[in-house]
């Protein structure tokens, strides 16, 4: 019996201008390109707005890069990724990860902090404050527990942008300003894609990484009805002041941690001082839905993030006046948290895969992500996720059929 046709060569055999073509140049969209480019697919990445633009979730100066989940199924997906943040920093020669202790810390009732350090193997330590120098001020009855190692700082455009370098080098397309406005199944086999300039590419496969703007994209340009609850919240990128002459001991240099507080209903998290010297970015997960296309406000973030400072680093980051600067960063959330990575089905079958709903906790897994959503789209299934040992069941569409909150119970 002859073998079966590789997929990229039926493709091509069939006459194709694409193998692929990804929608979406975030980082979830840059890395699909990359991965599929490295297979030697021909691949098109289209952007609707500007490369490397302000407006979605990939953008400015850094991202945490932790594997402390207390959900099981994520750790593997953050260190699968790890090695491949490490082997595109050598192909590149940039380097975008910097290695940076992580320390957890909430009341010891509260179930996540206890399983988030225990899936990262995070030791618990009795006098945090004594570590960082008094920087941290805990309340009777948590816990604090410190991992030196899976967690670190990763430098936001910088990254998206090596990805899409790297997808150009092996032979990928990009192109910007390129509003997708309709994707249509070929009565001859296959995808074609058309934007709002009038132009039409055709394409073996589609991925979509479209982010806050997922849920719109597959109703107006694709037609399909989806249970795909993806609401876009607007929240705030805060950079706080420093208190004067303690700029020096919440430095990356200094040895400072990325630190993550489970204080429901509050989790804030935070990063080392990095790229802005003298300043701290200390931020709240979540903020106010919103429009993706008329994003303003961003609610109570500010007020909220200030009282946790006031409380936890008092005499160490200053709150008078509120911080220094605030960015807008928009969230693509699903009711439960959890990604949304599955085929689209329907008409477009296992044509179209959706990478979406990555709910503000996602960039680090980039690598990961990409890697799968391009052997998804390319094989029809993804050889990386069972050798990672990643459970895509939990990233099922269906999921939100038989309940609108998917993996989340009610009580959650």
């Amino acid at each position: 019996m002859d073998n079966p046709t590789p997929p990229v060569a039926a493709a091509a055999a069939r006459c194709f201008d694409f193998d692929l073509i990804v929608l979406g140049a975030g980082i979830m969209g840059s890395c699909t390109a990359h991965a599929a480019a490295s297979r030697g697919a021909r691949v098109l990445l289209l952007e609707r707005f500007d490369l490397l633009h302000g407006l979605g979730s990939s953008h400015g100066e850094s991202r945490t890069f932790r594997d402390a989940y207390p959900d099981a199924w994520y750790p593997p997906m953050v260190r699968l990724p790890g090695r491949l943040w490490a082997d595109a920093e050598a192909e590149s020669g940039h380097r975008v990860l910097t290695a940076i202790p992580l320390l957890l810390m909430g009341p010891r009732s509260n179930a996540s902090v206890l399983a988030a350090a225990r899936n990262a193997g995070a030791e618990e330590v009795d006098d945090v404050s004594a570590r960082w120098g008094g920087a941290f001020r805990l309340p009777d009855g948590w816990v604090a527990a410190v991992s030196d190692h899976g967690s670190g700082v990763l430098h936001t455009t910088e990254a998206v942008k090596m990805f899409q370098d790297l997808a150009v080098h092996k032979g990928a397309m990009v192109r910007d300003n390129a509003e997708v406005v309709e994707i249509l199944k070929r009565p001859e086999g296959g995808i074609a894609v058309r934007t709002s300039t009038g132009e039409e590419f055709h394409s073996a496969k589609c991925v979509v990484t479209v982010g806050a703007w997922t849920s719109r994209l597959i109703k107006s340009a694709a037609g399909v009805e989806l249970p795909l609850p993806i609401q876009p919240l607007h929240t705030l990128v805060l950079y706080w002041r420093i208190e004067p002459g303690r700029e020096g001991e919440l430095t990356a240099e200094s040895g400072f941690p990325t630190f993550s507080s489970y204080c429901d209903p509050l989790y804030v998290y935070s990063m080392p001082s990095l790229e802005r010297p003298g300043m701290i970015k200390i931020n709240y997960h979540g903020g106010p839905p919103c429009d993706p296309d008329l994003v303003s406000g961003g609610g109570d973030v500010v007020e909220r993030v200030a009282r946790w400072i006031d409380e936890f680093m008092p005499g160490h980051v200053e709150t008078a006046g509120g911080p220094v600067d605030r960015l807008a960063c928009m969230y693509s959330m699903t009711p439960d948290e959890d990604f949304v990575i599955d085929f689209l089905g329907g008409e477009f079958g296992q044509d179209v895969v959706v990478g979406a709903g990555f709910s503000g906790h996602g960039f680090k897994m980039g690598p990961a992500v990409g890697m799968i959503l391009a052997e998804m789209a390319l094989d029809g299934e993804t050889r990386t996720a069972a050798e990672a040992g990643v459970e895509l069941g939990h990233f099922r569409i269906n999921r939100f059929e038989s309940n609108p909150l998917g993996n989340a119970s009610k009580e959650d």
